[in-house]
């Protein structure tokens, strides 16, 4: 049988997505109205924890350049029971990060998400080529 590269990745990523993704659960809406989100987060404060944590996971921490997106919002983030996370909630700061990779140079933006709470960062991600956002945190 003759397969390309592509093609087993393809065979790879796509039921390991379906799987996570359909593994997921919601909070209850009694959960999300006992949350606690942590105290407020000023714009000026999410950003620059948001960039802290994802600078600090990249290669090349120094070349991290950022674009942010909408305004840090609270809400949370489903569990994950296959990897272990529980829902967790917070104030989620969205943007797109470009870095260098192992070769020097840039790899192009791509979208991160951090969820904070009491000026923790609790969870965050960023994207692959192919849009999959696995979390990293707790």
């Amino acid at each position: 049988m003759n397969c390309s590269l592509t093609r087993i990745i393809f065979c790879l990523i796509l039921p390991i997505t379906i799987f996570l993704t359909g593994c997921a659960s919601a909070p209850t809406q009694d959960q999300i109205s006992r949350a606690n989100y942590g105290h407020d987060m000023r714009p000026e404060e999410c950003i620059a924890l948001a960039e802290k944590t994802i600078a600090n996971s990249l290669k090349d921490p120094n070349s991290a350049q950022f674009r942010h997106g909408a305004a840090c919002y609270k809400g949370y983030w489903d569990s994950i029971p296959v990897l272990g996370m529980n829902a967790v909630f917070g104030w989620i700061q969205v943007g797109a990060v470009n870095g260098k990779n192992s070769y020097g140079g840039y790899s192009g933006f791509q979208q991160y998400q951090v969820l904070m709470n009491n000026g923790i960062a609790v969870r965050f991600c960023i994207s692959d080529k192919d849009g999959l956002c696995l979390p990293v945190g707790r």
